[in-house]
C-alpha cells in the first residue's frame, strides 16, 4: 500500500528529534570538554551545560523550520512516498 507524508507537525517532531539529536550531542560535548580539561588544564562544567542547551535551542529552532519547509513543499509537490506492507504472521 502506497501512502504519502502530506503534513508533519512541526512542534511535536522538532520536540522528538531534539531528543534524538541530544543523545548524539552529549558525547561529543563531553569529549570537546575532556579534550579542553587535557590541553588547557581547566573544566567547567556550566560550559557543558551552555554548550548543550545551545544545540537544543538552535537544534529545534531549525528542526521547527525545515518541518514547516517541508510541510510548504509537500502542499505544492506532494510529500514523500512510502510503500507500506502487512507483517506476515508468524507459522
Amino acid at each position: 500500500m502506497k501512502k504519502q507524508i502530506s503534513f508533519i507537525a512541526a512542534g511535536q517532531t522538532a520536540k522528538a528529534l531534539i531528543l534524538v539529536y541530544l543523545t548524539f550531542s552529549v558525547p561529543i560535548v563531553l569529549l570537546v570538554a575532556v579534550v579542553a580539561f587535557i590541553r588547557y588544564g581547566t573544566f567547567e562544567l556550566g560550559t557543558v551545560f551552555s554548550a548543550l542547551l545551545l544545540n537544543a535551542i538552535v537544534g529545534f529552532v531549525l528542526l521547527w523550520i525545515a518541518c514547516h519547509l517541508y510541510n510548504w513543499v509537500a502542499s505544492r509537490f506532494g510529500g514523500i512516498e512510502i510503500h507500506l506492507s502487512d507483517v506476515p504472521e508468524e507459522a
